[in-house]
């Protein structure tokens, strides 16, 4: 009796799930009628510039490492790193008391054999020195002369001065410190006009040539572009890399440029040909490494192998596989797969 009553549940059961069955395969029926949305864009072909980038660094046009041309303690510093100075500003100074005081006994010197000299050249007129002294006080008011002059200079000498306008790249003296001749207190940095610095493989050394104008951008500066010419060009190789070093001109009137900069460069002038360029995502890679791309042919989803190229600013070169004309799947090409009917939006 009991198993009676279950056998109307057990046959409702069977038939709720024959229902939903069917629903589901209406569902994906009708899905595939409809077909799977996507977006295309239709395949044209470019003109690209062939053009190779580098990469090269800012250098200033002129640097000169200052230093004091006598000896003595670092007594004033008037600028910083960084500073704009203009040509005769005072950088730094010494202290002069020893350098006064040399300068105070030269001139004494030169004083006395001047005295000398203006007595004895009496005695010499009237013939009554002989003429072996005569030229000993010569000589002795001409060195006395010189050491003036010289004690006078150094004297001018412990004032640095800027030689020409520009930046001060980097100070390497402190307050209280001994200068010495010959070490450098400053750089002085010449950036109204800048270099770029770039580095070209020996196979390709022979297309550059002086005055060829290029494109720089620099990233440090949001992405800003220049354009100058090339200004000096290398005749000697890298020993290790095999490059030779070239330099590009740009003018800096706004001091924008600073060295070291890291930009790239490409080439302007270079010859110009046709090719199909595609979005990067576009492009699609299998499994045993073969390119391809979604296409759409008659309303339906194909795969279509291609052979790729370098890269453009617009995107992947394709250099075989495709015909202009041809729809590229460019969205929704991952719910695809090959044979799919597609509703193209």
């Amino acid at each position: 009796m009991k198993l009676r009553m279950k056998r109307p549940y057990f046959y409702a059961a069977i038939a709720l799930a024959m229902l939903l069955a069917s629903c589901t395969s209406k569902s994906q029926e009708m899905q595939r009628e409809q077909g799977v949305k996507v977006k295309t864009i239709s395949l044209k072909s470019d003109e690209l510039t062939a053009s190779k980038s580098y990469v090269g660094v800012v250098e200033e046009e002129t640097a000169s490492a200052l230093s004091f041309s006598v000896q003595g303690n670092v007594e004033r510093i008037y600028v910083t790193e960084g500073q704009l100075v203009n040509k005769g500003q005072l950088l730094a100074e010494l202290g002069t008391e020893n350098l006064k005081s040399a300068c105070d006994a030269a001139q004494a010197t030169l004083k006395q054999a001047q005295d000398a000299m203006s007595r004895l050249q009496q005695l010499y007129d009237n013939k009554s020195l002989p003429e072996i002294k005569y030229v000993e006080a010569q000589t002795k008011l001409d060195q006395a002369r010189s050491m003036a002059a010289i004690s006078k200079k150094n004297l001018s000498n412990s004032r640095l001065t800027a030689p020409f306008s520009g930046v001060i790249g980097k100070r390497m003296v402190d307050i209280g410190e001994n200068a010495i001749p010959g070490s450098t207190a400053f750089t002085l940095l010449d950036i109204t006009s800048v270099k770029v610095k770039v580095a070209i493989p020996e196979g390709e050394i022979s297309q550059i040539a002086i005055g060829k104008e290029a494109s720089v951008n620099i990233p440090a500066i949001g992405e800003q572009k220049f354009r100058g010419k090339i200004v000096e060009k290398g005749i000697v190789a890298h020993p290790v890399s095999h490059t030779y070093d070239i330099k590009i001109g740009l003018p800096n009137g706004d001091r924008t440029l600073m060295p070291g900069m890291v930009c790239r460069i490409w080439f302007n002038g270079d010859a110009k040909s046709s090719a199909f360029v595609l979005p990067n995502n576009v492009v699609q890679v299998s499994s045993d490494g073969q390119k391809y791309v979604w296409c759409v042919v008659n309303n339906r989803a194909k795969a279509v192998k291609i052979t790729t190229g370098g890269l453009s600013g617009q995107g992947v070169i394709v250099e075989s596989g495709l015909t202009e004309g041809d729809v590229i799947i460019s969205e929704g090409f991952q719910k695809v797969s090959e044979g799919m009917e597609v509703v193209v939006l």
